[in-house]
């Protein structure tokens, strides 16, 4: 069910310096005041990425679990989340998961299939979509199809099966490693051989595992790693991406599929990865550093370009912003702001006004850090959510063995209303109350401060306004028409009168 809203007519906007203010219509700051919801049933959602070995660990082994996920729904939906995406849950020899042994089992120290199975249910219960890492640019060079493919091509017995499976040669290559006296694809690592993605009995066996997760085990989606498949050819890459999105959703029309494509710019993915009916969304890679130096230039200009620029690049379809994942070399958002509490808020206060699906990694709510820069394991800490004693053993994968968590635990921060973890339930909120700040097409208002920006964003009968103060000071703005409906602030109130709003610094204000 859709609700009805008032619309925002079109107005001229004027400067003020000098106000008087009545009460706020919406608090912030103190009060962090949260509306009810208008959840589209649609595939537009507030995705939580999960590493499942770091979150929690329900039977006390030191591992992250899935019954540890399935015991945290109630906390994911509560802020705000309709979506998780669990990375890599296979059996693998690595501690990261994308080297696969076998796509149609878990791995043990997860737990089971049917854990697996109830926690997909559970999460279904509360409304939350559950989307796991298809991982099919390559497997292990454990798995069963490339040991029977690299004995058969190197005269060891084997399986002529599996002989085109993989990519051989038997002279050194571009991206290739040796296996015995042949050499065989291998963009990312020699224990990652890449698959042969134009061999249709691979293409079979592809459809076969999407069918397991998507029709057996009511799996929603997939997030596809690696989407560069083919070294030389975009065109073929996106064209095997619309293979992927077109099994899925065979098997059940509303499977959403986003891709990591972490190659190409903007242009490439608008033009060639987005094309008509491919996948849903793509990884946007720039908006990170696009909405750091929007903050540290207090520029509105060019967080409007931001928005702008990602939406443009979905071309239509579903744009998919984030401030950190795993795969972001320079660290998580927190260190990125030099551990700036009010710029980590508003950095996700800005990215919650982006259309299009974001994407939290778990721990970003709390300020989670990389305490050493690039590290991959340091990316992959535990979760703290109460105790440091209680946290999941990530040491034990090469991560640091003194984590830093600078603003206490969930416990902590869920008990305080100023906290970073209440700020960014405040933005899920926002966006889940106002169906049009995920899917309206974002169209800016001129104002004269290259302080202010401010945009419309109209989805069915749904118009709402946007009002950001990207400065470090109060600012009076004025001539805005319309009811000041949600205010989001790292400090202070956001105060209105008439067509007349303040504004403290780094605040954001939504008007119907």
């Amino acid at each position: 069910m859709k609700s009805k809203f008032f619309k925002l007519s079109a107005c001229a906007l004027i400067p003020l310096t000098a106000l008087a203010f009545s009460l706020p219509l919406a608090a912030c700051g103190d009060d962090n005041a949260l509306l009810g919801e208008n959840i589209v049933d649609d595939k537009y959602d507030n995705y939580y990425q999960i590493f499942v070995r770091s979150y929690y660990d329900s039977d006390g082994n030191g591992v992250g679990d899935f019954n540890g996920v399935t015991q945290k729904l109630d906390y994911i939906r509560d802020m705000g989340y309709t979506g998780i995406w669990l990375m890599p849950i296979h059996p693998s020899p690595s501690y990261h998961g994308y080297d696969v042994t076998n796509y149609k089992a878990v791995n043990s120290d997860y737990g089971t299939l049917e854990d697996y199975d109830n926690l997909v249910k559970k999460a279904h219960e509360k409304g939350i979509k559950v989307i796991i890492d298809l991982v099919v640019n390559h497997t292990s060079n454990q798995h069963p199809w490339f040991k029977a493919s690299s004995d058969y091509q190197n005269g060891l017995g084997g399986d002529p099966q599996y002989m085109s499976y993989y990519t051989w040669s038997p002279t050194p290559q571009n991206h290739y490693s040796q296996s015995g006296r042949l050499y065989y694809e291998s963009q990312f690592d020699k224990s990652m051989p890449d698959l042969n993605l134009s061999n249709l009995a691979v293409r079979t066996e592809l459809d076969d595992i999407i069918k397991y997760w998507i029709a057996d085990r009511k799996t929603d989606g997939f997030r596809l790693d690696g989407c560069y498949y083919y070294c030389e050819g975009t065109d073929d890459s996106a064209d095997f991406c619309k293979f992927i999105h077109d099994t899925a959703v065979k098997y059940n029309e509303n499977a959403y599929i986003v891709g990591e494509c972490w190659g190409p710019g903007r242009n490439t993915l608008e033009t060639t990865f987005y094309k008509e009916n491919s996948i849903d969304s793509f990884f946007d890679f720039d908006v990170t550093n696009e909405v750091v130096n929007a903050i540290n230039g207090k520029s509105a200009s060019r967080i409007w370009q931001s928005i702008n620029k990602t939406y443009k690049a979905a071309n239509g379809n579903i744009a998919a912003p984030f401030l950190s994942n795993h795969d972001n070399g320079k660290g998580r958002i927190a260190g990125r702001v030099g551990r700036d509490l009010d710029k980590m808020k508003f950095a996700y206060g800005l990215l919650s006004m982006f259309s299009g699906n974001t994407f939290t990694y778990y721990g970003d709510e709390i300020g989670m850090t990389a305490v050493k820069s690039g590290s991959d394991p340091d990316l992959r800490i535990g979760m703290l959510w109460d105790d440091i004693a209680n946290v999941t053993d990530s040491s034990s994968f090469g991560a640091t063995a003194n984590p830093e968590y600078l603003f206490g635990s969930v416990k902590d921060q869920l008990a305080d209303k100023n906290s970073l973890i209440n700020y960014y339930k405040l933005c899920n909120n926002a966006r889940n109350a106002f169906p049009a700040l995920m899917r309206g097409k974002p169209e800016r208002v001129t104002y004269d401060d290259s302080e202010v920006m401010i945009m419309k964003k109209t989805y069915n009968s749904q118009t709402v306004t946007v009002v950001i103060n990207m400065g470090d000071g109060e600012k009076s703005v004025g001539g805005v028409d319309g009811k000041l409906a949600q205010s989001i602030c790292v400090n202070g109130k956001i105060k209105s009168k008439g067509s007349a709003l303040k504004m403290p610094a780094y605040s954001i204000a939504i008007l119907t």
